[in-house]
């Protein structure tokens, strides 16, 4: 009668031991926390400069008051924020001089280099209030529309809706221009410009019953009566 060897039951798992663990990766965890302390210093020190570089744009826009020191601000922090607003001023003060294509030169040139700015919907209504002014009325007119569609949460959105409408209306579009007008008053109750798009629109609409031409009456039909035998 053969008999089976008994079982041996398996050594346990080792637990966990730092020591070792330590002398087998000792060298990779060294250089991971070095690196780690040198991203944290890097990232300290470049966020600290663009923190000072920010300060230094702020004060140097705030101390310019003439399209020189704009400019001035847009040469030594090309980037920052205030570079953005100065482009805006430089816009505006061109534009109060009458000089229109150095107005446009510098709004474009906001519109094309900040897309991200928080001011940006005010160059597209430079660029409007220009063509205007150097009577391109369909280039403004387009620009409005880009304002009233793109922006149409922009604190501009009222004011770009309004000077489209009023465009549409130049042109003789009435019909247009008062679906514009009454757009505003929907869209924009508590807007500035609601209370004379609401009063535009009635205008608009009684014109344009009165320019539809009204029906003639047709004349009663006559009874002929039969002869007589």
């Amino acid at each position: 009668m053969s008999t089976e060897p008994t079982a041996q039951p398996s050594p346990p798992l080792s637990a966990f031991d730092p020591e070792i663990f330590w002398a087998l990766h000792k060298q990779k965890i060294l250089v991971g926390a070095v690196v780690l302390v040198l991203a944290l210093i890097g990232a300290s020190i470049y966020f600290g400069l663009q923190a000072v570089k920010t300060q230094k744009a702020e004060a140097a826009y705030a101390a310019a008051d003439s399209v020189e020191g704009w400019q001035t601000v847009i040469h030594e922090f090309p980037d920052s924020i205030a570079a953005g607003n100065s482009y805006l001023r430089i816009g505006t003060k061109l534009r109060d001089d009458a000089k229109y294509p150095d107005s446009d030169t510098a709004y474009d040139s906001f519109v094309h280099h900040f897309p991200k700015h928080p001011l940006l919907v005010a160059g597209y209504m430079g660029l409007a209030a220009n063509a205007e002014l150097e009577n391109h009325p369909d280039k403004a007119l387009d620009t409005y529309k880009v304002v009233a569609t793109q922006f149409n949460s922009s604190y501009m959105a009222p004011m770009a809706l309004f000077q489209q409408a009023r465009l549409v209306a130049a042109k003789g579009d009435l019909k247009e221009a008062q679906q514009l007008f009454e757009s505003l008053v929907r869209r924009y109750p508590e807007s500035s410009f609601s209370g004379e798009a609401g009063r535009r629109a009635g205008r608009l609409a009684d014109k344009l019953s009165q320019e539809t031409p009204k029906p003639n009456p047709s004349a009663s039909p006559t009874t002929s009566k039969p002869p007589e035998p």
